[in-house]
Parts: C-alpha cells; structure tokens; sequence
C-alpha cells in the first residue's frame, strides 16, 4: 500500500501545475477528483478567482461543510526546468518540483482514501486542494480564503506546508509585511544629469539606510528583502521613475508601527511615495490544544519521536485558517530546496504520513456522530 503514495507522487509530479498554467492544474485537480470519486468521496469543483480550480471532496454528503478533520493542501508549484517534472530517487530522497511543496501531502490524503475505501463511511473527514498559493494574491484572496469564506471548515485542519524538519510543528510564523517604495524625478540626458533629477539615487538612497537595519537579520529575527527593483528605460536617460518590492518579516507583528514610522521618515527625506499591500496574518498553533496534542501522539506512534513546537519563517495558507477560527496543524516530513532546482523529499518520513494520518483520523475522524442538520455540498 505504502507504493501506492509514491506512485501517485510520480503521477502529480509529472503534472506540470505551475500556478499561472490554469490548464495544468485543471488537469491535476480532474486527477484527483476522478480517483477519489472512485473509492466513494463526495466531490465538488470550483472555479474562484482568476479561473483558478479548487476541489473538495467529503467522506459525508451531508456534514459537507464541518467535517471533523480538514486535510488541506495546495496542487500549483513555482516554475522550474522541465526534468523536475519527473520523479526521480536518488539515495533515500525522492526528487522533482513539488515533491516537498506540497505534493507529497496530495498523493498521501489520496493513498490514505484508498486504504480506507470499504470503510470510508465510518470516517468523517474532507479534503481541501486549490491551486493558487504560490503567488500569494494581494487584493481578491486566494482559493483558501475564498473557500473558508463560502462555509467550508473544521475543528481542525492538517495543512503539511512547513519548512520545519522532520513532524516538528509551527507554533507561531513570522508576519510577512509588503510594501513598495516609489520615487519620481525629472528624465534628462544622461550626459547631462544636473539637468534632471534621478528617481534612482532616491530610490537607492533608502534601500541603503533600510538595509543597515537589517545587517545582521537571521532566522530568529526580524528580516528584509528587496524582491524587485523596477525602473527606468535606457542607458543614456535619467529615470523620472523608479520602484522597489519590499518584504519585512517580522517576529511580532507589533513592532510593524514602529517600523513604518521610520520607513515613513526615509520616504520624507528621499521623497518618495510609500505604497502598502494588505499583510498575511500571522499564526499562532497552541501546542496544549487537545487536537494539537492527539498529532504528536500519532506522530510519536509512528516515528517513536514526538515533535516539538518551533518557529516559522517561511510562509503558509495557515494563517488564513487561525484567522477564521479554525486550528491548524502545520508539519511535515523533512524535505528541503522548494522553489530551487534540488527540491527533495525524505522518502521513509514521506511514507510515515499516511500512517500518521490513519491514527489520528481514526481517534477523531471515525464513527463520529453525523450532524443532520449540517450544510450540504
């Protein structure tokens, strides 16, 4: 049985579901909902913003919208060179894109509905797949958002996106802060450059002194990076505009005020616009949790180590679930290089997580009561 995981590994590998190729993972997703329909899941398809896909699909008709464990993860990966679409094995790791972030979780929840199929109607459980997590969209919400937004939720949700190593749980992640930083100037030759005023000395001017406060940022800390410097259009000409993509993690996200009135006061002194997009909330899991606490066990059954509750710095569809009141349980087997050309997976902790997942469903997943009065599909 345990084969099966990594076959249907293969299988979604090959898939190439960059998060622009709408297609790709429509494909993935039709995968997907045809094999779980086959082995007796309720099933419905959506298509939310920019015609992005999204599945979910139910061990119960009628208790379609509170299931009593969501088991969520997302199909659409960063693009990479054409052989990462293809699994390969190489001295106990499994390597190809997504093996790690996050398709491992998708082929996982499949071969565990697949060990469950004579017996799916004692258990009571849903599955989340969307397909628009990579670019984090700014303005609308992404498939997560949208969904929670329409009713679907848990008591709890297992959501296997960390860069934890090894079952370790997020306890709390850092809170991603964007921003842009504009300058406008006055174009000139650039042979003549006291006739204009350069948007990018500004420009540059800031970045320097934003950088000196994060000269010595680390994992525990808050830390800066410049994504995207945009601007200008020739060789010879003075930039009238220049622009930069921001991102600020922070550990607690109550020092942001502080910080944005410094940056405010470097816009003032460089004259430059300061434009904000909406922060991602951060996450906070409590380990004491009973539910929390019923992973470890499972975690602890199977591996004979129980995780430990760490810090975050990377980011997730997780705070998106803690801000709409549902618990969510971020963890995963060790891995490691997602969004580069070497991402791995450990290929014996990859083939623990079903068993993980059957002991945990069947503690709170089976022979639960149905609750007839529940919102259907």
């Amino acid at each position: 049985m345990k084969f099966e995981a990594i076959r249907l590994l293969a299988d979604l590998v090959s898939i190439p579901t960059v998060t622009e190729d709408i297609e790709a993972n429509d494909q993935a997703i039709a995968y997907i909902d045809t094999y779980l329909k086959k082995r007796g899941m309720f099933t419905k398809r959506f298509k939310l913003q920019e015609s992005h896909g999204a599945l979910m699909a139910f061990t119960r008709r009628n208790n379609a919208k509170r299931p009593a464990v969501l088991l969520a993860a997302h199909v659409d990966v960063v693009a990479g060179s054409s052989q990462l679409f293809t699994l390969r094995e190489q001295e106990g790791k499994l390597l190809g894109r997504g093996v790690y972030d996050m398709k491992f979780a998708i082929a996982s929840y499949m071969a565990l509905v697949d060990e469950l199929a004579d017996n799916l109607k004692d258990y009571d459980f849903a599955i989340m797949i969307t397909s628009d997590e990579e670019p984090s969209p700014e303005t609308m919400g992404n498939g997560v958002q949208q969904l929670l937004a329409a009713g679907y939720t848990a008591p709890i949700c297992i959501l296997p996106d960390s860069a934890a190593p090894g079952w370790d749980i997020e306890e709390k992640t850092k809170t991603a802060w964007r921003f842009k930083l504009i300058a406008n100037g006055q174009t000139a030759h650039g042979s003549r450059p006291w006739e204009g005023d350069s948007a990018s000395f500004k420009l540059l001017g800031a970045l320097h002194e934003l950088k000196e406060l994060f000269k010595d940022h680390g994992p525990l800390t808050d830390t800066l990076n410049i994504g995207i410097i945009n601007g200008g259009v020739a060789y010879n000409q003075i930039p009238d505009r220049m622009e930069a993509a921001i991102e600020i993690r922070l550990v607690d996200a109550d020092t942001q005020p502080q910080l944005l009135e410094t940056v405010r006061q470097m816009c003032a002194t460089y004259d430059l616009t300061y434009e904000e997009h909406p922060m991602r909330p951060t996450m906070k899991t409590d380990l004491s949790n009973p539910l929390v606490q019923s992973y470890m066990d499972a975690v602890e059954a199977v591996t004979g180590r129980r995780p430990e509750g760490i810090m975050s710095f990377a980011s997730s569809d997780g705070p998106y679930f803690v801000a709409a009141g549902v618990p969510c349980i971020v963890s995963c087997p060790r891995g490691g290089g997602h969004h580069s050309e070497d991402e791995w997976l450990d290929r014996d902790q990859f083939l623990q997580f079903v068993p993980i997942l059957r002991h945990y469903l069947d503690k709170h997943a089976k022979n639960t009561s149905v609750d007839t009065k529940a919102q259907t599909v």
